[in-house]
């Protein structure tokens, strides 16, 4: 993942056995650079502006065979430690959304996928929102299993300098740090020795992922009514992997600088090999209590990516310590002559007969009030004439005579919001325009089944949209085209704000319905930017320049509230 802010990135393997796992000691980072043969090019320790561009061509290399596009997909397995959904903050040339973030301790036998520059020790499942639904995200303590692209992230190398190969006191990242103008003073034909490089490896994208979640309920029957305690399995299959997933995207230019020039949008070559390998996960049944029988499961499909499903087999594991369902998503069998695009659905499994007592909840968010929209009474880009600077819709709004342009691109409306009931996320319509005092009605349901001694942790979290969220989905130098050279980098420096998060337990065994059955809520986010000007404490702000002169913004957040009701159904 790049940032967006032009300063860090544009605003931006050799294996040591070859295809074999012989040890689970992690890859070297330094690998990734392309001067060690792999597909990343570092940039100098004082890089010019443009030089940037070097970090994102390409983004994202294969860990194996790093200067080809082409990889074979790995299947990793872990637990998901920490994630997130759309928070924007991605590099927008090479992206049609902000990224979700699954942050994942990998199974012990997997360990070898991480890269000395995996400082956290988890890999990161890294799948754009938008072609990624929010159904099929994983939550804190689920089990996820990923099948995709195993690369190293090019736009972060964190460099640890090396030196000059003659002029020792020179710090070098590249071998360009050791001549003119980078170092004036070094002798010619030196090289850069003993840097090294942070390079992560990450799964990104998936092309395939499944959600395993335990500690819930649900009805195994199409037609029953009694929930039992059950595994659910939220699994997606698709080529859509983003920008991180296409031809165009991933290619390496000779020169950083035509990709300014580049054409990707709309993304229309993916990578993935889809029918190369089945998806194969496993699905624990939940513990065996007395009176229980033999195991029973329930698949809902949804709509595929792509049109054509591919079957679902599943097999029960019972000889086992830990008895299990063994699925496999089949990618390599045709269906009715044609390969399958992909496969979306969920699995619930659980014993029959299992007479653990449960408890249906239902918390429905029924609307967003917006207490501050956190826009800039000044928008940070706005649409004026590139000469006169007078506001302007179009260039015609500009002096014709001298073809001024009119620059830039007023004020940004947009919020994004997204919630789950213990790691189930959803993701909020209805926040295209949004102001200040706007109450934006919502319909958003979870369902749940839960024991006695289970919670529901209900979390949601949010962006107030700003200038760089307009450039995502399209080429680089067409929107520095449309917003001028200065506003464009203002734009790729901006960054969406944060008006809070909601984050609340309500243990069981009422769940937050209250004793009778139904509780209604109107909870204020936390944190978050905004708020009040110093002095005319009335007048909310987002920045300073929001505020009469000599006063400042007083950070309050608490940007919106929610309005959900939780109700025990059964």
């Amino acid at each position: 993942m790049v940032h967006s802010r032009l300063g860090l990135a544009l605003g931006v393997a050799l294996l040591a056995v070859a295809g074999g796992r012989a040890h689970a000691a992690p890859v070297n980072s330094d690998l990734a650079a392309h001067q060690n043969g792999g597909g990343c090019y570092p940039v100098s320790l004082t890089p010019a502006l443009l030089d940037m561009l070097a970090l994102v061509d390409p983004e994202w290399a294969p860990v194996v065979n790093g200067t080809v596009v082409d990889s074979t997909p790995i299947a990793v397995h872990g637990v998901v430690q920490e994630m997130h959904g759309d928070l924007s903050g991605d590099f927008p040339a090479t992206h049609l959304r902000a990224d979700v973030n699954h942050f994942v301790l990998l199974d012990p036998p997997d360990a070898d996928r991480l890269a000395t520059g995996n400082d956290d020790g988890l890999i990161h499942f890294e799948w754009e929102a938008g072609v990624y639904p929010a159904w099929a995200w994983a939550g804190a303590g689920d089990r996820i299993v990923g099948l995709g692209r195993w690369i190293f992230d090019c736009g972060h190398p964190g460099p640890i300098p090396g030196a000059c190969s003659v002029t020792t006191d020179q710090p070098c990242a590249i071998d360009g740090d050791c001549a003119s103008p980078a170092c004036d003073h070094c002798t010619t034909g030196e090289s850069c020795i003993g840097a090294h490089y942070a390079y992560s490896s990450e799964l990104h994208p998936p092309q395939a992922t499944a959600a395993i979640r335990e500690g819930r309920g649900a009805i195994l029957s199409a037609h029953g009514t009694r929930a039992v305690p059950a595994t659910r399995a939220d699994v997606y299959v698709s080529d859509q992997g983003g920008g991180a997933g296409d031809r165009c995207i991933l290619s390496h230019r000779a020169s950083p600088i035509a990709l300014l020039s580049v054409q990707c949008f709309p993304l229309a070559h993916p990578v993935a090999p889809m029918n190369a390998q089945d998806f194969e996960f496993d699905i624990p049944l939940p513990p065996k209590v007395a009176g229980a029988h033999g195991p029973r499961w329930r698949v809902v499909a949804y709509s595929t990516p792509g049109g054509i499903p591919a079957r679902l087999r599943i097999k029960r594991i019972l000889a086992d310590p830990s008895p299990h369902l063994h699925a496999t998503v089949q990618m390599t069998r045709p269906v009715h002559g044609m390969m399958p695009t992909g496969f979306a659905g969920t699995v619930f499994a659980g014993w029959r007969s299992d007479l653990t007592p449960l408890t249906h909840v239902r918390l429905t968010v029924n609307a967003v009030a917006i207490n501050n929209a956190l826009q800039p009474a000044t928008p940070l880009a706005p649409r004026t004439c590139q000469t006169s600077n007078n506001p302007c819709d179009t260039d015609a709004d500009c002096d014709t005579g001298s073809n001024e342009p009119c620059f830039g691109e007023g004020p940004v409306k947009s919020w994004h919001m997204e919630a789950a009931v213990n790691g189930e996320w959803q993701e909020f319509p209805g926040l295209d325009v949004v102001s200040t005092n706007d109450v934006i009605p919502q319909a958003i349901v979870y369902d749940q089944y839960l024991r006695a001694t289970d919670v529901v942790h209900f979390q949601v979290d949010a962006r107030s949209h700003e200038c760089i969220n307009t450039m995502y989905a399209k080429s680089l130098g067409d929107e520095l085209g449309r917003l001028g050279f200065d506003k464009g980098t203002q734009c790729l420096n901006s960054e969406a704000r944060n008006p809070g998060d909601i984050d609340v337990t309500y243990a069981g065994p009422d769940f937050g319905a209250s004793a009778g059955g139904s509780t209604d809520y109107d909870v204020a986010s936390s944190g978050g930017v905004g708020g009040h000007c110093s002095t005319n404490t009335g007048l909310q702000c987002t920045v300073d320049a929001d505020c009469p002169s000599g006063e400042t913004c007083v950070t309050t957040g608490g940007a919106y509230n929610l309005h959900y009701r939780i109700e025990r159904l059964s």
